[in-house]
């Protein structure tokens, strides 16, 4: 769990910076150290920095950016230009090697200096840089992959934070206001707000960290005389650069500290210059911005991509492949939904808050995570983004149930949120499961009680344009139910293209989160070790168990034995099912669709799994799986055995669950049923 960001205030911040900037300068001559740029022969980037006075920050500067060469990021080289600093400033340079220095008479002004560097550039992408900032470790590689995931990007720029750790700029936009400009979130307490946290077009940045293609920044001109000597420039080209068809991109993963207006001169000069240039920028660019109306992006509401589909999704927390319980297939359908271009918010209604890497380790980074929710962050988000969403989709009957009630007591519809579609996905019918549990604990509900909990569930889902459900198991109970016309979703997965065979495998792996008491895969590992290992360990008495997943510590210690080994969650768990024969499934109640047998038949590990998970599947006994009821643990702990000994059988299992998935599994069909589902027109 990501407790709240330290930050100092503003002032402190700043004091800070500086402070650190005067040491670095006056240890580069205490010690004779220079600054040195590797020569490259190649370059990928072209950084140019233009310098006026400020030696201290410019020396911070400078020594930060020579770190990054260390890391393992794109090349690029180093173009400063000097607007006619003092001359201790300039003794700076006497002390740097490997970088192009060009030495201004007079002040050019801060574009015609950026113009003057950029002509001198080798490098695909140019990146403006102030001689206030520090760049985040891969902050370079960030913005040169934003250009490579689309070939319409033309500018990418970043986060940018205040010494001390307030948030400066994620992106900014544009209000039909005296003040026009907008940084988004600037003054922020959260540098990590989950605003601030996902890929979007801006409709500019700033010129203090501004990559932009090389060609096309000769193709536009550069930045316009017109503003010099500063000032709008930055947000006159990138108002160019979308006129000429290519977009402006805000990329949270490259994250500087800036200091900001290090190198000015008096505010009250730099208001003058600011107020002549908005004019100016206005002049040139007003017609465009508003002429259809008023042109915003903001922090928050996903109004920065006005013509995407706009889908707001509830489930218990960010979903991601490792976490079991549903969530798999959450991440793959929101993944897929940022594919198809969707502008998508996911509210976590039990999340805690993730470190951002964490968060975004298998998620879209187009995607907000707002996390944790709960009811009242709920009822804040959708009273705040009013109007926000063109498609509500909400996971599970519980979450279901919780967004109506808020809603009829905000005296909102689904529909008032949802403004197109509203979908409710059923995930797992929970009325059923839990009288599974209850059977399998000695106290089953009488019939009529599980009636009235199913309707109960039922028809607050049918309320819904469109009904998601993960199988056809499952479309058939919603059916008879009442339900009319359920769209199965459930998982798609590519098949291995060469897993390993059966001789470079050996021992067992059971894979599911195990985080949480009364789940199904707590369940079903205390049946087999209470039941089943015994059997197994004297047919096999060198037979091994590894366990992945997150993993309460109580539970892991009560997991832990001789033969057993409890890894947690890993990053990737491909290797760890590479190496293992056999995966093990002795599930007794679930609901859904079974992701982790599906993940272990794709990927070409053959399972032995129970009745429940075969009839989700829906494929028969050798395809992928063995099958074996968990009411006889000897049986089950023999068929175990059979399939980790008989080379013959387990590769028949193996192939068979390949060629099923490769059937079953097409990305394409999968986003065209996802499309239906948010995107086909509803009549009432």
């Amino acid at each position: 769990m990501m407790a709240a960001p330290d930050i100092l205030d503003a002032p402190a911040g700043r004091k800070a910076a500086l402070v650190e900037a005067a040491l670095i300068w006056n240890a580069l001559f205490l010690n004779d150290i220079r600054i040195a740029f590797r020569p490259e022969a190649a370059p990928v980037i072209s950084v140019v920095i233009v310098s006026r006075g400020a030696r201290h920050l410019l020396a911070w500067t400078l020594a930060k950016l020579a770190g990054h060469q260390a890391f393992a990021g794109p090349a690029f080289e180093v173009i400063l230009v000097d607007n006619a600093s003092d001359a201790e400033t300039r003794t700076l340079f006497d002390r740097v090697d490997g970088a192009r220095i060009l030495l201004n008479p007079e002040n050019a002004g801060f574009g015609p200096a950026c113009n003057q560097g950029a002509a001198e550039a080798r490098g695909r992408y140019v990146l403006f840089l102030n001689p206030d900032i520090d760049l985040m470790p891969g902050a370079l590689a960030a913005l040169v992959r934003t250009f490579a995931e689309a070939d319409d990007v033309g500018i990418v720029g970043g986060r940018l934070v205040f010494p001390g750790g307030i948030l400066q700029e994620a992106g900014a936009g544009f209000q039909d206001d005296p003040q026009l400009t907008h940084p988004a979130g600037r003054g922020g307490l959260d540098p990590f707000a989950p605003e601030a946290s996902y890929v979007r077009d801006a409709g500019y940045v700033s010129g203090a960290l501004l990559m932009i293609e090389a060609r096309l920044f000769t193709e536009l001109g550069g930045f316009d005389d017109l503003f010099a000597p500063a000032y709008f420039e930055d947000t006159d080209l990138c108002a160019r650069c979308q006129q000429a068809g290519r977009r402006v991109v805000y990329q949270p993963r490259a994250i500087a500290i800036h200091v900001e207006s290090g190198t000015s001169v008096r505010r009250a000069d730099v208001e003058a210059l600011l107020d002549r240039n908005r004019v100016r920028f206005r002049e040139r660019h007003g017609a465009w911005l508003f002429g259809q109306g008023p042109r915003r992006t903001g922090f928050g509401p996903r109004d920065d991509a006005p013509f995407a589909l706009r889908v707001l999704y509830v489930d218990d927390r960010a979903p991601h492949q490792d976490l079991g319980a549903g969530l798999p297939r959450a991440n793959t359908i929101v993944n897929a939904m940022a594919d198809l271009g969707y502008a998508v918010t996911v509210c976590s209604v039990y999340g805690e808050r993730e470190e951002p890497a964490t968060t975004y380790r298998d998620l879209s980074d187009r995607i907000e995570v707002i996390e944790p929710c709960g009811r009242e962050g709920f009822r804040r988000l959708v009273t705040e983004r009013a109007g926000a969403y063109d498609v509500l989709w909400v996971s599970r009957p519980p979450h279901i149930r919780m967004v109506c009630e808020v809603l009829a007591d905000l005296g909102l519809s689904p529909r008032d949120v949802g403004r197109a579609r509203v979908v409710f996905d059923s995930e797992s019918l929970y009325a059923l499961r839990e009288f599974v549990v209850d059977a399998l604990k000695g106290r089953p509900s009488p019939g009529p009680s599980l009636a009235r909990a199913t309707a109960l569930e039922l028809r607050t889902i049918a309320a819904a344009d469109r009904v998601v459900c993960v199988s056809p198991a499952d479309a058939r109970l919603l059916r008879r139910a009442g339900v009319a016309d359920p769209v199965v979703l459930g998982h798609v997965q590519a098949p291995h293209p060469n897993p390993p065979g059966f001789a470079a495998r050996r021992g067992f792996v059971f894979i599911g989160s195990l985080a949480r008491e009364g789940e199904p895969n707590i369940d079903s590992l205390d049946w087999f070790f209470g039941q089943a290992w015994d059997f197994l360990r004297a047919l096999m008495p060198d037979a091994h168990v590894t366990i992945i997943g997150a993993v309460a510590p109580s539970i892991a210690e009560r997991l832990t034995r001789p033969g057993v080994t409890v890894l947690g969650r890993l990053d990737e768990i491909g290797p760890a099912l590479d190496a293992a024969r056999v995966a093990l499934a002795p599930t007794r109640f679930a609901a859904g669709l079974p992701h982790k047998v599906l993940e272990t038949v794709a990927r070409g590990l053959p399972s032995v799994v129970t009745p429940v998970l075969a009839g989700q599947m829906g494929w028969p006994d050798g395809t992928g799986y063995r099958v074996h009821d968990w009411h006889d643990p000897r049986g089950f702990a023999e068929t175990l055995a059979h399939l980790h000994a008989d080379a013959a059988a387990w590769t028949q299992v193996q192939c068979a669950g390949l060629a099923q998935v490769g059937r079953d599994e097409d990305p394409a069909a999968y986003r065209a049923v996802l499309r239906q589902v948010c995107e086909a027109p509803t009549f009432p």
